[in-house]
């Protein structure tokens, strides 16, 4: 089966006429009493259980049955009301992102739009709507493309303007994994633990710098999706950004790994089917196991600080490499409020959707 993207208007909007701003992404549970809805609504999707309806559906909720109590304890240890903060960063993004197309002469009034818990794609286009939006700019959270994230969100946006019978003009950014904002920012981070080690006199063969991705289903890979191509393409100029202008007086070359190349591993595997590898925690492992003592991770695919930052690798991966006897592990931040990745995006959106004055975003446009 080939995972085809959906086609997708990219209509250069007027930039006197009212917009509204749909900012697309996962979700997350708002309370604890939203986590067992939220990951039925996950599991029910088929682009995360890429199985036959007749066994996916099933399955999903075998699964939800088993895990939503660890889950839940999950989200309480997040500090955050039992839920997730995704919502309250991707809301100050949005926000964010609209003041800066505002400065550029676009008034936008944002809106986000969940897939799998509330604000759903319904309430951001009553939303607009109400607002007296006349066309819409769509903008996906996830800076590489897949079927199984952007699509799906895409998808579920087409079917509620449908239902409801609205048809504005749309500009979709479909993706953005060479960003030049983001691609330095996370550049800073990686350097700067680079640095650190520098300072500190590490010996690089007892250090180890890793990237790390949200891992899925290895059959949209193998169908043709674009997300492992365009999240290798989006590290590979993470590290030649990181390593410009690094001097010889530090051997980074002779890192355990991610010194001359980078090295990508994959997270947040869920359910019985074949992920996309190697996974990250198991990388990880072997690596403090056969001599590694100082390790970093550099969250590539991550938005904002979630469950799969602040858990699942400051709390499970710091643990699991430490016990294996790491004696340092360093997370660095996601993107959240960064004010560069942030301009770095209106740019682009006010050249590519409305043809405003030029930015260093055109050499990517």
């Amino acid at each position: 089966m080939r995972f085809a993207p959906p086609l997708q208007p990219a209509t250069r909007l007027a930039a006197d006429a009212p917009t509204g701003l749909v900012f697309l992404g996962l979700g997350g549970p708002d309370r604890e009493e939203s986590v067992a809805p939220f990951l039925r609504n996950l599991f029910a999707d088929p682009m995360v259980l890429p199985l036959p309806r007749w066994l996916s559906g099933p399955l999903g909720r075998v699964i939800v049955a088993r895990r939503v109590d660890e889950v839940r304890a999950k989200y309480r240890g997040l500090g955050h009301g039992g839920g997730s903060p995704q919502l309250d960063w991707t809301a100050k993004q949005a926000a964010e992102l609209a003041r800066r197309l505002g400065e550029r002469g676009v008034e936008v009034t944002p809106a986000v739009a969940m897939r799998y818990w509330h604000p759903f794609s319904e309430e951001a286009v009553e939303t607009l709507r109400a607002a007296g939006a006349r066309q819409l700019l769509v903008v996906p959270t996830y800076p590489q493309y897949s079927v199984a994230t952007t699509g799906s969100s895409l998808r579920e946006l087409d079917r509620v303007l449908a239902a409801v019978g609205w048809s504005p003009p749309r500009h979709v950014l479909r993706e953005w994994p060479l960003l030049t904002g983001y691609v330095d920012l996370l550049a800073r981070h990686g350097r700067a633990v680079i640095d650190s080690w520098r300072e500190a006199d590490r010996d690089p063969a007892r250090c180890a710098l890793v990237y790390t991705a949200h891992s899925l289903p290895e059959r949209f890979h193998r169908g043709g999706d674009a997300y492992v191509r365009q999240t290798r393409a989006t590290v590979r100029a993470v590290h030649a950004r990181l390593r410009r202008g690094l001097d010889d007086t530090w051997p980074v070359d002779s890192l355990a790994t991610g010194g001359a190349e980078p090295r990508l591993v994959f997270q947040s595997k869920v359910g019985p089917v074949r992920w996309i590898g190697p996974p990250t925690e198991e990388t990880c492992i072997e690596l403090v196991t056969s001599g590694v003592r100082h390790l970093a991770v550099v969250p590539v695919s991550f938005n904002c600080e979630h469950i799969e930052t602040l858990d699942e690798l400051d709390d499970e991966l710091a643990a699991a490499v430490r016990a294996a006897g790491a004696e340092t592990f360093q997370r660095t931040p996601a993107l959240n409020l960064d004010p560069g990745w942030l301009q770095s995006l209106a740019d682009r959106l006010a050249f590519r959707a409305f043809g405003l004055v030029e930015s260093r975003e055109v050499a990517h446009a």
